[in-house]
């Protein structure tokens, strides 16, 4: 009788501890749907809603859970492809350790990396602070740069983890740095690429969102909270706002956004499938075939390689200070198994190489 308690009373707890994790991890659900529609109904679409993938046939776009009724009323023949896109990889406890996500950073291991980093490079890594979120997290900008040069050098900066969720972007930013800052010195090639240039690493654009391992802040995208030509005062957030500042008073000659996923490098015009003036798109659309040539991504525009997205950071960038600014879709999926980072980390090597050697 006692053992049958045991067993009755451990199952209970079973249940109750997974109910506990799922509601502690995935606190916003976000619906994913294909979707097959006229133009006219696709920018309608795209004016409220993420397209995150262009398919074989139609898009992938994702649906917040309270606006799922009127994206439905939009697109009444949309499939839905995932009723919870986190559910895959958090709510589901078995899941989520066959992936190792335990082992990918939380916010307090990259404020821990990102200092031990400095402490150890001191000569070429500086460690900044730009801001502090509402939740009171650090926006932190690693610096990496030598003293061996007396003419000025151009600045780029390389970031990732605008959306929360996409956790592969964090890791693969982190082995980079450490393979950069490990190099000087030993590899002619990375040590040039540091003497050439001043780098800002920002591992996680939205503190607070990755920490919650959410997609959006309060509820809003943040990569389409960025101001753009035809809508200079979009509703922004605070860790947009935040790294829109330091953008500005930088003037970056270039910046690559690290987001997962889809296998994709592309450049702006997000907003318009109109190109950028001729020249600049020469020069873009040079740079993201070189960056694309040994890892196979698609490269192109980002409004004709994906679809039309309003408020984007390489708009930004590009539109307020004629950043080159590319925009990169890693992998095949935001959260891969944790065991599988290497391999995307050499999909994103000689990008990144390619990329920041482009600027001297």
């Amino acid at each position: 009788m006692i053992k049958k308690l045991l067993i009755t009373f451990s199952l209970v707890l079973l249940s109750f501890s997974t109910e506990i994790y799922a509601k502690e991890i995935t606190k916003e659900i976000i619906r994913s749907y294909k979707v097959i529609a006229n133009p006219m109904r696709m920018n309608q679409i795209a004016d409220r809603f993420e397209v995150v993938k262009k398919l074989t046939t139609g898009y992938e776009v994702y649906v917040k859970e309270e606006d799922a009724k009127f994206f439905l009323e939009l697109a009444p023949s949309a499939e839905l492809i995932n009723a919870n896109t986190q559910s895959a990889f958090y709510a589901d406890k078995s899941k989520a350790e066959s992936l190792n996500i335990s082992k990918y950073r939380k916010f307090a291991d990259v404020e821990r990396d990102l200092n031990t980093i400095a402490a150890s490079y001191k000569d070429m890594a500086t460690l900044e602070s730009y801001g502090v979120t509402k939740g009171g997290r650090k926006l932190y900008a690693l610096k990496i740069s030598t003293n061996n040069s007396n003419t000025p050098r151009p600045e780029v900066m390389v970031t990732a983890a605008t959306h929360g969720d996409e956790l592969v972007t964090v890791e693969v930013l982190f082995s980079l740095i450490n393979e950069l800052l490990a190099g000087y010195g030993k590899d002619p090639r990375l040590t040039k690429i540091i003497d050439g240039r001043d780098i800002y690493f920002i591992p996680v654009v939205s503190p607070d969102s990755f920490e919650a391992r959410e997609r959006y802040v309060g509820g809003i995208d943040p990569n389409r909270s960025f101001p753009w030509p035809e809508n200079t005062t979009n509703k922004t957030v605070d860790c947009i706002q935040g790294i829109m500042d330091f953008s500005n008073a930088h003037k970056f000659a270039g910046s690559l956004d690290f987001h997962a996923y889809g296998k994709l490098v592309m450049f702006p015009w997000g907003y318009t499938k109109q190109a950028p003036i001729s020249k600049d798109e020469v020069i873009l659309r040079d740079l993201v075939r070189s960056m694309a040539r040994e890892n196979q991504y698609k490269a192109g525009q980002i409004s004709t390689t994906i679809y039309i997205a309003k408020g984007s950071s390489a708009d930004y960038f590009y539109w307020k200070n004629k950043t080159e600014a590319i925009a990169v879709e890693l992998a095949d999926q935001k959260v891969p198994s944790y065991n599988s980072i290497p391999l995307v980390t050499q999909e994103a090597r000689e990008m990144t190489w390619t990329f920041l050697e482009h600027f001297n």
